[in-house]
């Protein structure tokens, strides 16, 4: 019976304290090792001091980011144009990525992707498109009355962010101004704020209109003369690439000119405009403007089965210039896939991947293509799904939740009490 008491305590002495009773270090420590994003979100909403914990920690956030980077969960593709194919509906798609990890299969399966937040009425038509993502949102225009809408998908969070042709009235000179596609910035720190930035240019001229979450008003910004382009022979004043719109990195949007040249940039912090000339590499090439993994702005561009990647340095008088970092070259593993070198496109780079698609965006229908993502740190290509129908897509990111950045919504409340 002694022996028998005496096991019994040693059992004991081993026994570790209670999980409630671990240091917030040590609980992001553990969180710290789960496989994803989706996974970090289940287990901080576990609690309130495992998601306090999170939420106060931006170092933490900052280690998980570099450990595991914001997962993409699919693609939106916008709806095709009216008699473009007949059998398809006029109203924004989503591919999902079919990702092998469980939670963020869940956040899709438990997301808005359908987009029903939007059909409010039985008897409307729908007209909405999808524009563009960012951290977690998605820019949609209902083409029927011209309403902007924001909307994240994963908390079905909406807000509204004009009317689009009254703003296109606005903008407009001497009737000659060309409308390009609104873009969304989300800001980093906090996932409750965010600009929708709007850009026109008429002959030589371009402009900035800029809605903000915090004031609802639309900004109108003064016109600012630009180095002088060569415009379009069907003389309808298109001097700016309009195949993609305004590409995006950190804070910066850019207008590639038609002739490839030269490259427009907007600082939406200052709202200053300036132009660069492009490299040589980028002539008549598919290219996108992103960030790598660790946020530093880069053009990831196609080249035959190649694709190049060009930096960003500043030179001695802080002038932005555009440097080529390397070229990798890609043939073994899409010899297979494109049957016209030419025709592969940078599609988008995002987070430290590039998508690319095997194809031109608009071709026969009937002819499927395949969509691929490359990691610029590893440079290890990946298929996604093949296309079997002609549109734009925008590579849907997750990003962290604000209940896991600071104190928002009744977290901050009950907190308080």
């Amino acid at each position: 019976m002694a022996g028998g008491r005496r096991r019994r305590r040693r059992r004991k002495a081993r026994w570790g304290p209670p999980i409630s009773k671990l240091s917030n270090d040590l609980v992001l420590e553990i969180l710290l090792r789960l496989p994803s994003l989706a996974s970090l979100v289940r287990a901080a909403l576990a609690c309130r001091a495992w998601r306090r914990a999170v939420a106060s920690s931006a170092a933490f956030r900052g280690r998980f980011r570099a450990l595991h980077p914001p997962p993409l969960l699919g693609f939106f593709i916008e709806a095709p144009a009216s008699g473009q194919i007949p059998n398809a509906p006029a109203f924004p798609a989503f591919a999902p990525a079919r990702p092998r990890d469980r939670d963020l299969a869940a956040a899709v399966r438990c997301g808005d992707f359908f987009l029903t937040t939007l059909q409010d009425g039985p008897g409307e038509i729908p007209c909405w498109d999808a524009i563009y993502c960012s951290r977690g949102y998605v820019l949609l225009l209902n083409w029927d009355d011209g309403m902007l809408v924001v909307l994240n998908p994963l908390t079905r969070r909406r807000e509204n962010a004009g009317d689009f042709y009254s703003l296109n009235a606005s903008v407009e000179s001497r009737g000659r101004a060309i409308r390009l596609y609104p873009r969304l910035l989300c800001s980093a720190g906090d996932p409750t704020s965010f600009l929708v930035v709007f850009l026109a240019h008429d002959e030589s001229r371009v402009r900035a209109v800029v809605i903000s979450s915090s004031t609802r008003e639309w900004r109108i910004h003064p016109w600012v003369k630009v180095p002088a382009p060569v415009l379009s022979d069907d003389d309808n004043h298109q001097w700016i690439q309009n195949a993609g719109g305004a590409m995006q990195a950190n804070r910066f949007m850019y207008l590639a000119y038609e002739d490839q040249m030269h490259l427009l940039s907007l600082d939406t912090a200052t709202m200053k405009f300036s132009v660069v000339e492009l490299p040589q590499c980028l002539r008549n090439s598919s290219f996108d403007v992103g960030e790598t993994k660790d946020g530093a702005t880069c053009i990831v561009y196609s080249d035959q089965l190649s694709i190049g990647i060009l930096m960003q340095p500043r030179d001695g008088d802080g002038v932005e210039i555009w440097l080529l970092d390397r070229v990798v070259p890609l043939g073994s593993e899409l010899n297979d896939l494109v049957e016209n070198p030419d025709e592969l496109l940078v599609l988008a780079v995002r987070e430290g991947y590039v998508y690319l698609a095997t194809s031109p965006m608009y071709h026969d229908p009937r002819t499927p293509c395949w969509f691929l993502s490359l990691c610029l740190e590893t440079m290890k290509l990946e298929r996604l799904f093949r296309r079997t129908f002609d549109s734009i897509v925008h590579p849907y990111i997750m990003e962290w939740p604000r209940c896991l950045v600071g104190n928002y919504g009744k977290f901050a409340l009950e907190d308080a009490i």
